[in-house]
Formats: structure tokens, sequence, C-alpha cells
């Protein structure tokens, strides 16, 4: 059955990389908590030590859910031409999934699933080490302080905000990463350099030759639409943060506001336009692994 096949190939990638994926979620939280006892920490504002922690938890969150997001936009060229070069796509031939099951498992994992779980796990990892920077910064008065009820319910609203975000973004990111992934297939190491030439060169010509900057203005319109997806008005959210108690409220009507808005943007005709060409790279992906031996 399809769906057995597809599980077990998305725990091929699992295997295959976790233990670079959870050191790249884990170790910057934990060496934050390593030196927070012998660092020194100053904040411009007289806080809430709730609203402190839940301003912890949300950076910790974005942060880690950036940096997967980074290694992933550099990881994924490579991974394009990966069963050629360890020459496992003959064993990937011989098993009955089909190129595009092992091509769909390949980016569900890495460019769906994956920054899901980095915005989840950075959350979590946040709660200690806002608790962590409460108790440096205000004592035990301090941390007993915190409404512990009310900031779990808003790292719940956050979390799930986030999670949406990241799910729109790596649609609004997808004919990025499968162009160069379709030309890293085909052109092997010349195929990033290739694309951002392409791009950069074709796109200043036309700009200054022709005075068209039509390849800046789509590039600056995806990526646009890539951060608002994944989170679009948080200085809606800023203002009611100095309100500790009214802190999960406030964050569930940002998270459900702020959803709705980033879901508008998918009648966007950019994006539409991209997942067009998206489409058409990951055709371009599957016909590179038909021909190859």
């Amino acid at each position: 059955m399809w769906t057995q096949r597809f599980k077990t190939l998305m725990l091929r990638e699992w295997m295959q990389h976790h233990r670079g994926w959870l050191l790249l979620m884990l170790v910057p939280p934990l060496l934050f908590m390593a030196l927070l006892p012998v660092g020194h920490v100053e904040m411009d504002e007289d806080l809430h030590p709730t609203v402190l922690a839940d301003m912890v938890v949300s950076a910790s969150a974005v942060l880690i859910g950036a940096i997967i997001w980074v290694t992933t936009v550099f990881q994924l060229p490579g991974l394009a031409r990966r069963d050629q070069q360890d020459r496992s796509i003959e064993f990937w031939r011989s098993l009955p999934a089909s190129h595009s099951e092992s091509l769909g498992a390949l980016l569900t994992m890495h460019v769906l699933l994956l920054p899901m779980l980095a915005v989840l796990v950075g959350s979590v990892v946040g709660l200690p080490v806002a608790a962590g920077l409460v108790l440096k910064l205000g004592g035990t008065a301090a941390l007993a302080e915190v409404s512990w009820s009310g900031l779990l319910l808003s790292t719940l609203f956050g979390v799930v905000r986030l999670m949406l975000g990241s799910l729109l973004m790596a649609l609004w990111l997808a004919p990025l990463l499968l162009l160069l992934m379709a030309a890293s297939a085909w052109l092997k190491r010349l195929g990033v350099p290739v694309v951002l030439g392409v791009l950069g060169i074709g796109g200043l010509v036309l700009d200054k030759v022709y005075g068209l900057p039509i390849v800046w203005q789509l590039m600056k319109t995806q990526l646009e639409g890539a951060l608002k997806a994944f989170m679009n008005h948080l200085s809606e959210f800023e203002h009611a943060q100095h309100s500790p108690e009214k802190l999960s409220a406030a964050a569930g009507r940002w998270a459900w506001d702020d959803g709705l808005a980033a879901l508008g943007g998918l009648a966007s005709p950019h994006l539409i336009g991209g997942l067009v060409l998206a489409g058409l790279c990951f055709w371009l992906l599957v016909l590179q692994r038909q021909r190859s031996h």
C-alpha cells in the first residue's frame, strides 16, 4: 500500500538525518542555558515575569525554526543528487516505490514536517530557558510570579500559529527550493551557481538595460509572502504583552487573526504561479531519476 511505502521512505529520512536535526534544535538553547549563570543579561523594559517568559519562548521557537529553514535551503540541492552519488539509486529503483514517492517523502520530511517539528521543539525547550532567565533577573520571587497556566496556553496558541506558518511558508518557498534541486540534479555541482547566476545577471540586465526589474519584484514578492505566512502582524500582539493576566487571550486572538491573514495569501497569483513552477521542477526531478543508471 502506498501509504506504508511513503511512511517507510520518510522514516529513511529521519534515520539518516535525525541526529543532525536534533543537534541543530537543541544545541543553541542548551548553550544559552550553560552560559546563563556566567553571562550578563540586561532588559530595557521592566517586564512582568510572565511576559518576559512568553517573549523568551516565542523567540526560541522562531530562532530554532529559522535555523532549520536556513539549513534546509542549503541542504536540499545536495539531496537532489544523493542517491546517484552513493549509488543507492539502484536499490531504490528495485523497490515498488515510485520516483515521485521517493522525492515526495524527501520533500515532505525536510520542507513540511521538519520546520513544524522545529517550532514545537523550540517552544518546549524555550520554557526552561525562560524559567532560567526569569530566575537570573528577578530571583525566586520573580519566578513565583510567573503564571504558568497562562504561559502554557499562550505558548500553545503560538505553536499552532507558527506551525501553520511553516506549512504556508513551504508553499511560498517551493519554487525556489525545487528550482535549486532540479538544477542540481541535472547540472550537478554547477546547478546552484547557474541558477544564482542566471537570476542575478539576468535580473541585473533586465533592470539596468531594459528598465524591467521584474526578476527582483518577483523574488521580493515571493520572499515577502513567505515571511508574512510564517508570522504576519506580530506588532499587533506586542501591545498586549504588558498585561500578563490577558496574555493567553491576546495570544489566542493574535493567532486566529494572523493565521486567517496568512491563509488569505493562498489566493495570491504569485503563490499559484510559483506552485506551477514548483510542479514543473518536481517533474524534472522525477525525469532525471528515471534517466539515471
